[in-house]
């Protein structure tokens, strides 16, 4: 990427932000992403080699902002991580919203999933009237300079019983708009295809 010391506010055009090429920096280098869950990285690995992108990972102990603005904490995760490594990281942030509880529980679903699991979730929304839900992942790099946003969702419904044993976390309980199968029931490259993370690095 080239230097610059702007940092963007703004969403950027693909491989593009106040100067950063990251068409040209993939194409040198493995992107580095930031995870520790060997789900997230082998859906990031598909992704980012259907683009024919290589990827590599690191696992940091970041420490977490507790906000519901995902940016924010996006952002906060991307400071560290540049702090911790000192070269070009992709970090990325996962929220699933509910409409019934007026965007909640976003970015802090995983303590939702550790607390009631992904039925308590659908039960929850489906108790409330409305099991209407969003999937949001958002994805940044940055090379301590420069940062790029991109952003990836899905709209859908909760269902219960949970159906399927493909992905992870909610999958089973989420059913993306036109599909009659849950994220759980589609093949991995169906996922990709219409899922949040899929549309995320996409835009990346």
């Amino acid at each position: 990427a080239s230097s610059s010391s702007r940092a963007c506010s703004r969403r950027c055009t693909p491989f593009a932000c106040c100067g950063a090429d990251l068409s040209h920096s993939s194409s040198s280098a493995p992107l580095l992403l930031v995870t520790g869950n060997r789900s997230k990285l082998a859906e990031a690995r598909r992704l980012a080699g259907a683009a024919g992108v290589a990827l590599d990972a690191i696992e940091l102990d970041l420490p977490e902002i507790q906000s519901l603005d995902m940016e924010e904490v996006l952002r906060a995760k991307a400071g560290s991580a540049w702090e911790s490594v000192r070269k070009p990281v992709v970090v990325e942030e996962t929220g699933l919203e509910l409409v019934a509880m007026n965007r909640f529980p976003g970015p802090l679903v995983k303590w939702m999933l550790a607390a009631v699991g992904a039925e308590g979730i659908a039960r929850t929304a489906i108790a409330l009237g409305n099991p209407r839900a969003r999937a949001v992942c958002l994805l940044m790099w940055t090379d301590g300079l420069q940062t790029v946003l991109a952003r990836g969702e899905t709209g859908g419904d909760l269902v219960l019983p949970p159906r399927g044993s493909n992905g992870f976390g909610w999958d089973p309980v989420f059913r993306p708009e036109g599909k009659i199968r849950t994220y759980g029931e589609l093949s991995d490259n169906e996922k990709d295809r219409v899922g949040h993370r899929g549309r995320a690095w996409r835009d990346l």
